[in-house]
């Protein structure tokens, strides 16, 4: 069976560096924004209309934003498998994270 989503190598670098950051903090903190993730990136997976748009970050492409805690997950629901492009904490100017993702 194919897996249900894909991680880009954008969303590799954003989870391994949040990932990073909280376990110097806590493990239990990094344990627990993995399974969370986990979860929102499944819930994705079974609903993939549920984000909200933002055409103004996206150069107009069909790309969608989900809230997980403190993070914003950055996703393309098509063409199928659904492609994590990213993991943003909520603190971080998006529109510089993002421009040079989605240059045409």
């Amino acid at each position: 069976m194919p897996a249900p989503f894909r991680l880009a190598e954008d969303a590799v670098r954003d989870l391994e560096q949040a990932a990073a950051y909280l376990a110097e903090k806590s493990e239990t903190a990094a344990l627990r924004f993995a399974d969370d993730l986990e979860h929102a990136f499944l819930f994705i997976v079974r609903w993939p209309a549920c984000g909200h748009r933002r055409p103004d970050l996206t150069q107009n492409q069909d790309i969608r934003f989900w809230p997980s805690n403190s993070y914003l997950i950055v996703y393309r629901a098509q063409p199928r498998p659904l492609v994590i492009l990213g993991v943003l904490h909520g603190a971080r100017d998006a529109a510089s994270a993002l421009a040079s993702r989605f240059e045409d």
